[in-house]
């Protein structure tokens, strides 16, 4: 068989089973959502073979070019690093700052003003293990 016969078997057999995985992807985001909507506060669920488990995580994000502006009235933070040349947030910088309490209560109100929240709610199923009858 040649190289590019080779390739083109494995290229259309890929593109068929990624349209396959695309299309069940698609189902699966309905359900999850529909099961999470279902749970509400529930943490957890089981059938007679799965156990579904929902966690909920908070992320922040800063909205840096925000955080930028507001913390540029600080001479503070061109001092500490914190602010680069270029007016963009060192976010390590800011970090070590905030855990050395090197801010001021006003510089952290405005921190506190460009973080963003999102919560990210992770779903989890796995499949029962029967045990064995004896």
């Amino acid at each position: 068989m040649k190289r590019s016969q080779m390739i083109d078997e494995v290229i259309d057999s890929y593109a068929q089973n990624k349209e396959r995985l695309d299309a069940l992807d698609t189902v699966c985001k309905v359900q999850n959502a529909e099961i999470k909507a279902f749970l509400g506060d529930e943490k957890s669920y089981s059938t007679d073979n799965y156990k579904v488990s929902k966690s909920v995580q908070n992320r922040d994000t800063m909205d840096e070019e925000l955080l930028c502006a507001k913390l540029s009235n600080f001479a503070e933070c061109y001092d500490l690093g914190i602010i680069k040349v270029q007016e963009y947030v060192d976010m390590s910088a800011l970090e070590d700052a905030l855990y050395k309490k090197q801010l001021t209560p006003e510089m952290i109100e405005v921190i506190e003003k460009c973080r963003k929240h999102k919560e990210v709610v992770t779903l989890r199923v796995s499949k029962i293990k029967k045990e064995e009858e004896e």
